[in-house]
């Protein structure tokens, strides 16, 4: 067999005039409740309160870094189309208000993301690594692997 991807998601492609047979040791209703126990706990996840609590943190963050990008970007789109006058006021030399709002887009994109992260670090990830290892102490009992 030839592995053509590598990770958790590795399919084993068969090889010309090999056979693909399933995996020695589990059954069709194996396989099938443990698929069941892995739903299972994937349902009593989504209904945690830190794990609700960790979805409204992460979509407000992002709500707020994307709204804040795209008011910057439609502002300076929109003073490129209807300020003209304003846009060319030279600051120095050939420096004009226009290039300097140009190159703060690029800054204020490594900011943002900048701030995602260090956001993400102080808030969002202690309370991703505390549903984790509930959702693991809660899968012990059943038996279900829970995968990073």
């Amino acid at each position: 067999m030839v592995d053509y991807m590598e990770g958790a998601n590795r399919r084993r492609v068969p090889e010309p005039g090999e056979e693909l047979r399933a995996p020695q040791g589990r059954s069709a209703a194996e396989r099938r409740r443990a698929q069941a126990d892995i739903a299972h706990a994937c349902e009593r996840v989504s209904v945690d309160p830190g794990f609700v609590k960790l979805r409204r943190r992460f979509a407000i963050q992002a709500g707020l870094l994307v709204a804040a990008f795209l008011g910057s970007y439609l502002s300076y789109l929109l003073l490129s189309a209807y300020a003209r006058d304003f846009m060319s006021v030279q600051i120095v030399d050939s420096v004009n208000v226009a290039l300097v709002m140009g190159i703060g887009q690029f800054l204020l994109t490594f900011v943002l993301a900048w701030a995602f992260g260090r956001f993400s670090a102080r808030s969002i990830d202690p309370l991703a690594e505390q549903v984790r290892n509930r959702a693991a102490e809660g899968s012990r009992g059943t038996g279900t692997a829970v995968h990073r």
